[in-house]
């Protein structure tokens, strides 16, 4: 009996394997990657949504993207509760597929975001959680060197989102020189329209976590593409301009 569960075991972990890496690929071609992304499909066993035409979770991340005018970002989809025939549960080719949630999230770590605030040393933390995962909290600890300063600066800043504009105001400098409490002030904080970063629609959560500020944006009930499925919004993929984001207008 031991011996016809771990031959059932290895068969599930084989299609499941070879299904991630089908939808890697395809994915890789379609958003013109430079490398192959991570994909994952949940279900234990996978197989099993052979009988219950679910799939319950699936995911493609990509690290270390370069994206025009942000640096290099991490960036991340998931789908939740996606109906599927069994030749999809086979193949791995998921488009027309309905699917109850959908997420994309991009995550600026130190060097990215602080890119943005030209602050080229900048360090991102949980002011509430020191361990190394950090927790996620809607308030960030950063300290860094502005423009103009000699020394880092600390101060804790809250992420918010007023519609599609994400902004940080500072809550409280923790570490300043003295006299230059202004100074400090305007260098932490910032104000960018989330419709124009690569997110196919404007943020609907802003959070720190993990050392980097994530944005996520969310739809229900969707018909999965492929496009859905690529990290970043890259729009027809014979047309990369076609992105939402590329279409954003600018701040006025």
């Amino acid at each position: 009996m031991a011996g016809v569960a771990v031959l059932a075991w290895v068969v599930d972990s084989v299609a499941a394997t070879r299904v991630e890496a089908r939808i890697s690929s395809a994915v890789e071609k379609s958003a013109d990657l430079d490398t192959s992304p991570d994909a994952y499909v949940g279900g234990q066993p996978y197989l099993l949504a052979l009988a219950t035409n679910e799939i319950p979770t699936m995911s493609v991340e990509s690290l270390d993207i370069s994206v025009e005018g942000l640096g290099i970002v991490n960036a991340r989809t998931e789908l939740s509760g996606i109906d599927v025939t069994p030749r999809q549960v086979v193949s791995g080719d998921l488009a027309g597929a309905p699917a109850e949630l959908y997420k994309r999230v991009i995550s600026l770590d130190g060097v990215a975001f602080g890119q943005l605030l030209g602050i080229t040393d900048l360090d991102i933390s949980n002011p509430y959680d020191i361990s190394p995962g950090g927790g996620v909290a809607s308030e960030a600890l950063l300290t860094g060197t502005p423009e103009g300063f000699s020394e880092p600066v600390s101060a804790l800043v809250n992420l918010r989102l007023d519609g599609p504009i994400f902004r940080m105001s500072v809550r409280e400098l923790v570490s300043v020189p003295p006299g230059r409490e202004a100074d400090a002030t305007a260098a932490f904080t910032f104000t960018m329209d989330t419709r124009h970063l690569p997110l196919s629609q404007q943020a609907a959560m802003v959070q720190m976590r993990g050392g980097s500020i994530m944005f996520e944006t969310e739809r229900q009930n969707i018909t999965v593409e492929l496009a859905d499925l690529a990290p970043l919004d890259t729009g027809d993929a014979g047309d990369p301009e076609t992105a939402a984001w590329e279409q954003a207008e600018p701040d006025n």
